[in-house]
């Protein structure tokens, strides 16, 4: 992969090279690492490992009347990171590659042209912060605004991004395209675990979207995760065996599979949860 802002070569994976994703350790941009994963509607195919898990999972009725989440979180604290993508000073970078699309910065946006199978994209500063043992990420409330002008992949945001014992790295994902949306727990392997999902969701491409994610733990020692469209709660799930604290970032599955996405990225934050 080609980037202008220090992304590097760390190795080969399936017989192709794979970037560093902003900080000092792999993942991935395009379908380098993850294939199959954009298809939402076919999760059953052995390119495309998912299993649903035994998380508890509330959805909404019709868009319309939302239902009330299981376990209602607190207003978001401290305001921990936010980005308005004037520049790339928080390192997300940027990248132009001739298969797997662009990545830049215009107008206040940060512009993604898309066609890999999977971005899971986080700004160097907190990769940086993570990996010196100096960030703490776990009860947080996720932000991003974005407008999708092209592509029937999902977008969102990701929380609690750590190593994992099958694959590098795993996370808790809250994705969402016009007539679905999920919450989930998906690895650089491909693998994803469906907590919560449902097609009762209107986001049609060309309009902004307003994403948010909280993810805590009880005092039972379970994760609390929820998702929010526009404000309105969507979805909300429990989970038993709850990931650590790890940094938030930005995620995109295309589908069909490298059908480009032209995704434009208004703004990014990380509250702390408090609860």
């Amino acid at each position: 992969m080609t980037a202008v802002s220090g992304v590097r070569t760390v190795g080969e994976v399936k017989g192709h090279t794979m970037d560093i994703r902003r900080l000092a350790r792999p993942l991935l941009l395009g379908a380098v690492i993850v294939s199959g994963c954009g298809d939402d509607n076919d999760r059953s195919t052995s390119e495309s490992p998912v299993t649903t898990t035994g998380a508890t999972v509330t959805t909404n009725a019709p868009s319309t009347a939302p239902a009330s989440p299981t376990t209602t979180p607190s207003a978001p604290a401290a305001l921990l990171f936010e980005d308005a993508f004037d520049d790339d000073r928080n390192g997300w970078g940027v990248v132009d590659h001739p298969d797997y699309g662009s990545m830049s910065y215009e107008g206040g946006d940060y512009v993604w042209a898309f066609a890999g199978s999977v971005a899971h994209w986080l700004p160097k500063v907190l990769g940086d912060q993570y990996d010196q043992g100096e960030l703490d990420m776990a009860d947080v409330v996720v932000h991003a605004e974005a407008t999708v002008l092209k592509g029937g992949g999902v977008i969102g945001v990701f929380c609690r991004e750590q190593p994992d014992d099958d694959a590098d790295w795993e996370w808790y994902e809250f994705v969402a395209r016009d007539g679905f949306a999920a919450i989930r727990q998906a690895d650089s392997e491909g693998n994803i675990d469906v907590l919560a999902e449902t097609e009762h969701v209107t986001a049609p491409a060309g309009q902004p979207l307003s994403i948010e994610a909280t993810c805590s733990d009880d005092n039972a020692g379970h994760a609390q995760l929820s998702l929010s469209l526009n404000d309105a709660p969507l979805l909300t799930a429990t989970g038993d065996d709850p990931l650590g604290h790890g940094p938030p970032g930005l995620q995109a599955w295309t589908y069909p599979k490298h059908d480009q996405m032209d995704i434009r990225w208004h703004e990014f934050s990380i509250h702390a949860l408090d609860i």
